[in-house]
């Protein structure tokens, strides 16, 4: 085991070295050094500061998307989820961040044949009549292939890469270090929560390592459409499929993003617009379930009335609460109440203790100002929501992460909505449904599902506050009721006064070392080298390095 854990830490501190190098080499130099991290590279990349040779001019978010891109999968899939949390990337680096390119190179389908083999447990030609050898896409986490299954049905077999998972989990624990060190030693970073949405990435992904729960949220969505004939969900081939092998039904159509391939088959695009928004607003308002993922190659449209949707891989929750909110935001649009829209935002989020209720509803005024002097039914919703997010996160104002995923969908359903009809409006779509669900909370079955559950929630607490209350007192009587306290930039503190230890004991060895060459140099110790104690010009050489190393290094940090 011992040897494990040591292969292990080996593994992922030379994993460390490469991103480190990568950092520098796209620039990032600075916040490695900020996190304690500048060891890990290169001696002249030290002295140098890591500075980039030509590339100055390369924009940050530039240089950013390119180092996700090539420090591999598990960063591309860190970028993609970055680009869910509209409140803590700027739009420049969100921009960049949904460029992120997930292409590699095919892996020979012998590699892919075993594979399979090796995890369904029989021969491919057993469980295909007959799989494409060239790959229909090709991701760093899996490879796609066209198959032919005995009974004739033309399916599409999504395949892990062999050593992938190792690979995600190591960088995932990497990813969750870094996000430790830069909530340490980048204090600024810490309204973000880096170590919070680490943990929310890593869990995210390790999920999507396993292909049978993607296959679950496939057979959910089917099942939700099963009635409407307007959307086509693919079938799973659960004996077909397994954790790292997922086969599906395959679609034919044509993607939403080939607009003109549309209109030249004579597809009323405007038609296929309202399909796209009705069919969003569905899954929110009416399934509680949305598809995380709405670009346009994940949706194809099958003929002129009927919408494919492929890839769930990442999906939304819509709790009641969470329903009820987004109706009362969409209403409040259409009435174009602005006191109502704020409350309800007020609402939904974690309000901070010191939030500035009065300064908060100036700025939205502000930002509303853009938008009165036309009718919302003319509003870019995603923009608007959007906006809304940013202000929430000025005033750190937590919102919940289904609201912030359900904003990005929004704001990608609204671009290929526009593509396919620029005069559509998203707003007016959503208003059916909206109001629909305002009258569904306001009917007597959901008043009686509440008074239920406010009973039995009453029912609870008064059956368990004697325990609880007991518990306090046997704590208070037995001087076992302890209290909690955080010191906030007590570890900026603790930091600063053990570099300040560090230099102070660095200085006086080296004073140590002057006066004792210094007392050697006076009483002519051998050996004698020149005329000279070789111990003396010894160590006064080593003690003008160090001294200089010192100086140059308090300049550098900028502390003198």
């Amino acid at each position: 085991m011992k040897a494990i854990k040591l292969h292990m830490a080996l593994k992922n501190i030379k994993r460390l070295r490469q991103i480190s190098s990568i950092l520098v080499k796209h620039g990032f130099y600075p916040l490695l050094e900020a996190m304690g991290l500048s060891k890990l590279v290169k001696v002249s990349d030290r002295v140098t500061g890591g500075r980039l040779t030509g590339a100055e001019e390369v924009p940050t978010p530039v240089r950013l998307r390119r180092t996700f891109e090539e420090l591999g999968p598990t960063f591309i899939k860190l970028g993609q989820i970055l680009t869910t949390r509209p409140d803590i990337v700027p739009d420049e680096y969100m921009v960049e961040l949904m460029k992120l390119q997930d292409k590699v190179p095919p892996l020979p389908f012998d590699d892919i044949k075993e594979a399979i083999e090796a995890e369904l447990k029989k021969p491919v030609a057993e469980l295909f009549k007959e799989v494409d050898h060239i790959p229909l896409a090709c991701a760093s986490m899996a490879q796609v292939h066209k198959a032919v299954t005995h009974s004739g049905d033309l399916v599409v077999i999504k395949v892990q890469r062999p050593g992938i998972e190792e690979v995600i989990k190591t960088d995932a624990s990497i990813v969750s270090y870094l996000a430790k060190l830069l909530e340490r030693y980048v204090p600024e970073s810490r309204i973000y929560d880096p170590t919070g949405l680490a943990k929310e990435f890593s869990s995210y992904i390790i999920k999507e390592l396993d292909f049978t729960l993607e296959a679950s949220h496939t057979e959910k969505f089917r099942r939700n459409f099963a009635s409407d004939k307007r959307v086509k969900i693919p079938r799973v081939y659960w004996p077909l499929s397994s954790r790292t092998i997922l086969t599906l039904e395959y679609l034919q159509g044509i993607k939403l993003d080939k607009v003109n391939e549309m209109r030249e088959r004579g597809i009323n695009t405007k038609k296929i617009a309202k399909l796209l928004a009705d069919v969003f607003f569905k899954q929110v308002f009416d399934h509680n379930l949305f598809h995380g993922d709405l670009h346009g190659g994940n949706v194809f449209v099958i003929d002129k009335d009927t919408l494919g949707f492929i890839d769930f891989g990442l999906v939304g929750w819509v709790d009641r609460h969470m329903q009820d909110n987004l109706a009362d935001i969409l209403i409040a649009m259409v009435k174009e109440d602005h006191e109502a829209l704020t409350k309800v935002y007020l609402n939904m989020g974690m309000l901070p203790p010191d939030l500035d209720e009065a300064a908060f509803r100036r700025d939205h005024m502000e930002i509303l100002e853009r938008y009165v002097n036309r009718p919302f039914t003319e509003v870019n919703i995603g923009e608007l929501f959007l906006d809304y997010i940013k202000l929430s996160t000025r005033y750190q104002v937590k919102l919940p992460s289904e609201l912030l995923l359900f904003d990005k969908c929004l704001l990608e359903i609204e671009g290929l909505v526009k593509v396919l009809n620029p005069d559509a409006n998203l707003l007016k779509e959503s208003e059916p449904y909206a109001k629909k669900l305002i009258l569904r909370r306001l009917g007597p079955k959901r008043f009686i599902k509440d008074g239920i559950e406010t009973v039995s929630e009453l029912k609870e607490l008064i059956s368990e506050l004697p325990k609880q209350t007991r518990q306090i007192l046997d704590k208070v009587l037995t001087d076992r009721l302890t209290f909690e306290v955080n010191h906030n930039g007590l570890e900026e503190l603790v930091t600063e006064i053990d570099r300040s230890s560090n230099r102070l004991t660095f200085g006086v060895i080296l004073a140590a070392l002057i006066i004792g060459s210094s007392l050697v140099m006076a009483f002519d110790a051998p050996p004698i080298i020149f005329g000279y104690p070789a111990l003396g010009i010894a160590g006064f050489v080593i003690s003008a390095f160090l001294g200089l190393w010192l100086a140059f290094q308090i300049l550098r940090s900028g502390k003198y």
